[in-house]
């Protein structure tokens, strides 16, 4: 049962893993590895908002994030069981949320730069960051349900444990990551829907507009930019 995306099974996944080899030997931790996937999708936005070829260095930024982004967990596959496994999953939702805000924020400096007119009519900041409001929405939404789906098929998974770590002894910042991630468990729940449907067919046909697809078009998108400008 694969429980990737497309683009991540074929081809994120299989590089990710080569990557994590040489990353666990050079000592660096999946943390690390979240925080530099971060690093890369942050980056990414700010290169999108570049003028000549900086938006495809961005495109390539924002692949590497992705690819990055399956290292972690195979750099955690091959370290020691931490003790606190739900930091690490929490840690790389935080890289997801950097990265899915800087391409948002790059969009709407890119469309509103690029003078945008549909049907005669030309797009005020407002309604383009309404429409930057609502390709976040959708990605927080696809994102959501896609990851409450495939934790419901994992074997075991930290989200179903989290209630055992509560009274566990918790940094300040450890603290604060518990409480966004019991927050988003909470959240992506109720945003499946009525009934929370769903089974492996179920994965694998959300999955088809699941996050790293949605952050692939992006980065395309602005592989795109230097000749066509509106295409965000």
């Amino acid at each position: 049962m694969v429980l990737d995306e497309r683009f991540d099974a074929s081809l994120s996944r299989p590089i990710a893993k080569r990557m994590a080899r040489h990353l666990f030997r050079w000592g660096y931790t999946a943390d690390q590895v979240s925080i530099l996937a971060a690093g890369f999708g942050v980056m990414s936005g700010v290169c999108f908002t570049g003028g000549g070829l900086w938006p495809v260095v961005g495109g390539i930024l924002l692949l590497a994030m992705v690819v990055t982004d399956c290292a972690d967990g195979e750099v955690a596959r091959l370290s020691p069981p931490s003790d606190k496994p739900w930091r690490g999953r929490m840690l790389d939702g935080v890289a997801d949320l950097a990265t899915v805000l800087s391409v948002h924020i790059a969009m709407v400096i890119v469309l509103a730069r690029s003078g945008i007119v549909i049907g005669g009519h030309a797009l005020g900041l407002f309604e383009i960051l309404l429409l930057a409001v609502a390709g976040f929405a959708s990605f927080s939404w696809k994102s959501s349900v896609v990851d409450d789906i495939k934790q419901r098929l994992k074997n075991t998974s930290v989200d179903r444990d989290l209630a055992k770590y509560k009274d566990q002894d918790k940094t300040f910042f450890e603290k604060f990551l518990y409480y966004l991630l019991v927050n988003y468990v909470q959240t992506a729940e109720k945003l499946t829907g009525q009934g929370r449907p769903g089974g492996y067919d179920t994965f694998r046909m959300v999955a088809a507009i699941g996050p790293s697809h949605h952050l692939v078009a992006i980065a395309i998108a602005g592989m795109l930019t230097p000749i066509a400008p509106t295409v965000f």
